[in-house]
């Protein structure tokens, strides 16, 4: 008889097949549900902590006090939807001359940086789109 896959296995492969770019620790849960996969949620929480200490996995801060988890890989930036938070992968835009420059400006040394652009998504884009360009349903008093 096979041996079930290991937690951390499991989300590693949720995440390599998944339709999002990052997932917050309750859509990594959930997700796994929906695979078919037994494990509550400090179970999935620890697995998370296990890939991050391996460096499979990096976390990625939002600012809000929100964080999304994403496998690890090349540096990038992001760009977030402030209507449905989806999280798109975005080159990084800083270049080294500007963070040299800023280096000069501050005085400090920059070790890294977290780039997270706030925006619409295409899909939430045209829904605001839509309900513009739709008649208004209120009547006009005389």
């Amino acid at each position: 008889m096979a041996r079930p896959a290991r937690v951390p296995d499991q989300v590693l492969e949720l995440l390599r097949q998944g339709s999002r770019h990052a997932w917050t620790m309750e859509q990594i849960a959930s997700g796994l549900q929906e695979a078919g996969h037994q494990a509550d949620f400090s179970t999935v929480y620890r697995a998370v902590e296990r890939l991050l200490g391996s460096n499979s996995l990096e976390r990625v801060p939002l600012g809000d006090g929100a964080t999304q988890y994403e496998l690890a890989g090349k540096h990038h930036d992001h760009v977030r939807c402030v209507r449905c938070k989806s999280l798109a992968a975005l080159d990084c835009v800083l270049h080294e001359s500007e963070l040299r420059a800023a280096e000069r400006a501050s005085g400090w040394t920059i070790l890294e940086h977290r780039v997270v652009l706030d925006g619409l998504c295409p899909d939430c884009r045209e829904q605001a789109a839509a309900a513009a360009r739709r008649p208004s349903t209120g009547r006009r008093r005389p």
